[in-house]
Parts: C-alpha cells; sequence; structure tokens
C-alpha cells in the first residue's frame, strides 16, 4: 500500500469512526428526550384530570327527589375540562364545549379501563377518564392538541437540529482528522528520509572499504606493509560508519526520551577537562583556540547531565574546527547569567548561507557548498544537538556571516530538572 494510500485510508477510518460516535450519541439524546418530553407532556393534564374525578367522587351528584332529580357536577377546577354523563346509554347532562357537534360524543373503548387514556375524535385529539358514580358513567376529557403539536414542533426541531450538528461533526471530524494526520504523516516522511539519507551515508564509505578488500584480494601473496595505504583508508571509513552508527544510535535514544543523568558538577573543572583537549587539537591542526570565562565561574556549581552537556560542547567544537581553515581562530567563551550559564562557541571558519540556517538542525544536512569542499561528516550533529537540547530545555542561538564565520550560543538552566 502507497503512503498516499495509508493516509487517504486512515483519514476515512478516524471520520467515519468520529462521525459514528458523535450519530449514535446525537440519536440517543434525542430520543431520550423526546421520550422524556412525552412522560411529562401529559402529567399536568392528567393531574386536572384526577383531580376532577376525585372532585366527583368525594361529592353526590344526584340531587333532589321524585321528579325533580337531576345531576350536578362539581365545578372543575379549569373550565376546559369536558364532561358527559351517561345513564343506560343516553347522555343525561353534559358540560359546554365547541369539540363535538351536535348529538357527537366520544368514542371510549367498550371495555372498562381504569385510568387515563387518548382518544382522538375528527381531528382532535384528548386525555380522557371514565368511572361509575352512584349507577351513572362520568367520562371527562381534556383537549391535548397543543401538547401534542408542541411534540410534533420538538421532534422538526430535534431533526432538524440533529441535522445541523451532523454536518458540523463532518466538518470537524474532517479538520481533526487532518490536524492528527499532520504530525503523523510528517513522522512518517521523516522516517522515510532518514532511511534513505542513512542508506545515501553509509554508501560511500562501504563502496570503498569493498573496493579495497577486492583490490587486496587480488593480491594475496603481498606483504601488508605494501597495502598499508589501502588499510589505512579502510579503517579510516570503519571508523566513520562507526561514528555515524552511535550518532544514529544516540540520536534514536533521545528520540523516545531518555532518563537524565543529573549530577552536581563544578562548572570551572567541567570546562578545562573539554578545553584541554581542544588546545591539543587546535596546535595539531594549525588553528588557534581561545577560552574565554569569567572569574565568577571559579565557584560555581551546576546540576547537569554531564555526559549529555558534554556532548553538546563537543558537536559544537568539532563543527567550529572543521569549517574552519588553518591560522583560523575558535573561540569558546562561557557566563553566567541570571539563572543560566551561556556557553557559545565562535569561529572564523565558512560561516552558513541564510537560506541553509533554516534547515541546519534537519538530519543528514549538508549545504551544497559544504558538500563542494568535500569536507567530511554525516549531517547528524546539529540534529542531535537540537534533540539533546529539547531534552534538557537548552535554548539554542545561532548567529552566522557567509564567509566569516558562525556563533553558536547555548543557554543551559543550572539546574537541569531530571
Amino acid at each position: 500500500m502507497s503512503r498516499q494510500d495509508i493516509f487517504k485510508t486512515t483519514k476515512k477510518k478516524i471520520i467515519g469512526i468520529s462521525f459514528g460516535i458523535v450519530l449514535v450519541s446525537l440519536l440517543t439524546l434525542a430520543m431520550l428526550t423526546q421520550v422524556f418530553y412525552r412522560a411529562r407532556l401529559f402529567a399536568n393534564v392528567d393531574r386536572q384530570l384526577l383531580t376532577h374525578r376525585n372532585m366527583i367522587l368525594n361529592e353526590k351528584i344526584i340531587k333532589g327527589k321524585g321528579e325533580h332529580k337531576e345531576v350536578i357536577l362539581p365545578a372543575p377546577l379549569t373550565p376546559d375540562i369536558i364532561s358527559f354523563v351517561w345513564k343506560d346509554g343516553e347522555v343525561v347532562d353534559e358540560s359546554p364545549h365547541v369539540y363535538f357537534g351536535e348529538g357527537k360524543y366520544p368514542s371510549f373503548p367498550s371495555e372498562e379501563t381504569e385510568g387515563i387514556i387518548t382518544l382522538d375524535s375528527d381531528g382532535y385529539y384528548y386525555r380522557g377518564v371514565s368511572f361509575i358514580k352512584e349507577g351513572l358513567v362520568v367520562q371527562l376529557l381534556l383537549n391535548v392538541d397543543a401538547e401534542l403539536q408542541s411534540v410534533q414542533q420538538l421532534v422538526r426541531a430535534t431533526w432538524l437540529s440533529l441535522l445541523i450538528l451532523l454536518l458540523v461533526t463532518f466538518g470537524l471530524a474532517t479538520y481533526l482528522a487532518n490536524k492528527v494526520l499532520k504530525p503523523i504523516r510528517r513522522a512518517y516522511d521523516q522516517q522515510v528520509f532518514f532511511v534513505q539519507d542513512a542508506s545515501h551515508e553509509m554508501r560511500t564509505p562501504l563502496a570503498v572499504i569493498k573496493g579495497q578488500l577486492e583490490l587486496l584480494s587480488r593480491h594475496r601473496t603481498d606483504q601488508i606493509e605494501e597495502h598499508f595505504e589501502e588499510l589505512a583508508q579502510v579503517m579510516n571509513e570503519v571508523h566513520a560508519l562507526e561514528k555515524l552508527n552511535s550518532d544514529l544510535l544516540f540520536l534514536s535514544k533521545e528520540d523516545v526520551g531518555t532518563h537524565l543523568n543529573v549530577e552536581k558538577i563544578e562548572l570551572n573543572q567541567f570546562i578545562e577537562e573539554i578545553s584541554e583537549f581542544y588546545e591539543d587539537i587546535s596546535e595539531i591542526q594549525d588553528k588557534r583556540f581561545i577560552l574565554e570565562k569569567s572569574e565568577v565561574l571559579q565557584s560555581t556549581w551546576v546540576e547537569w547531565d554531564r555526559v549529555k552537556v558534554k556532548r553538546c560542547l563537543t558537536i559544537l567544537l568539532e563543527n567550529a574546527f572543521k569549517y574552519t581553515l588553518e591560522c583560523g581562530v575558535i573561540t569558546l567563551k562561557v557566563e553566567q547569567e541570571n539563572k543560566k550559564i551561556k556557553i557559545s562557541v565562535k569561529d572564523t571558519g565558512i560561516g552558513i548561507k541564510d537560506e541553509d540556517q533554516k534547515r541546519i538542525f534537519d538530519r543528514f544536512f549538508r549545504s551544497s557548498d559544504v558538500r563542494g569542499r568535500s569536507i567530511d561528516g554525516s549531517g547528524i550533529g546539529l540534529s542531535l544537538l537540537q534533540s539533546l537540547a529539547n531534552t534538557m530545555n537548552i535554548e539554542i542561538k545561532i548567529t552566522s556571516e557567509y564567509g566569516k564565520g558562525s556563533c553558536f550560543t547555548l543557554e543551559i538552566p543550572i539546574q537541569i530538572k531530571a
């Protein structure tokens, strides 16, 4: 599967899963809202009907004697309640209403029912209750068209809101999928380029080693001394491969976040140990090495990871010596500023072009100018420096002028947090 297909499929899965989760959640919420709304919708209506029924049950409704008997129901708490009183299949009393025509009455179920039911008649809907009082069948009804209309409005509003929310969800899911995949795609590309660049860097020394060994294999009877130059070249290439392998291993460990071994260090002694080695190197390479440090550092103690901070300084000093010509000057300056130690490595080397300064921390990056000068190197050093700096919360600053030299400054906290 190609790179494009992998990310396209992954993007679809992220959008589909996100959209599906939100869809199920919204549908569940919509259904629960309607269920609870419907359950509470008729609560007030039913309460009015039951209250009026209890009032009737607690009072005598047939009043008078002999031929002067009449049915009188107690006045309801709300005038909207419709009442019918039946005796032997005929209506003997009914309240005024506008819903039923003359001679038309609600159709209650023929079987006896307890509790409140929903009825419909000529497009109107009612909640009703039927009960027997003093041999009479009393029916109470209350129109619920307004309540049912509110349910319909709720349903329409719910589905419209659901549609809008789903469209918004789809847009957000697409946006978030792109945002989530962006660093993954970048990391994937970096990994691919990393493998390609590492293979490219290894190809040259391996080709040299292979060529020299093939040459030696043709002269099996010769003495070793006769091919000292070839063996020396093979050893140089092996050393280059070992350094590249060491840098790659160190870089991979930093990428996954290794533990910091923080210890108390006497800063002056730490700097002296590093500078002594490069003073010797400067004499061998006919270059000038200068160490500048303030007297305050004589009594300064820091809490650093000795190995990693030393590796940072080594990378900068090695680059300074590598890109500085004979008779050039390399300056190591150490000073304290607030709660940080500023260490600057300045050289009078070839400098860095403005357009290359943005890429110097990319893995395996080497400018065309450096490659043209056939200067040894893999392009791993500054990338490793940046990774170490991120681990120890070190700030890197760079100033460079092409043809005149560069200055790298590390601002290191006096106390690095483990």
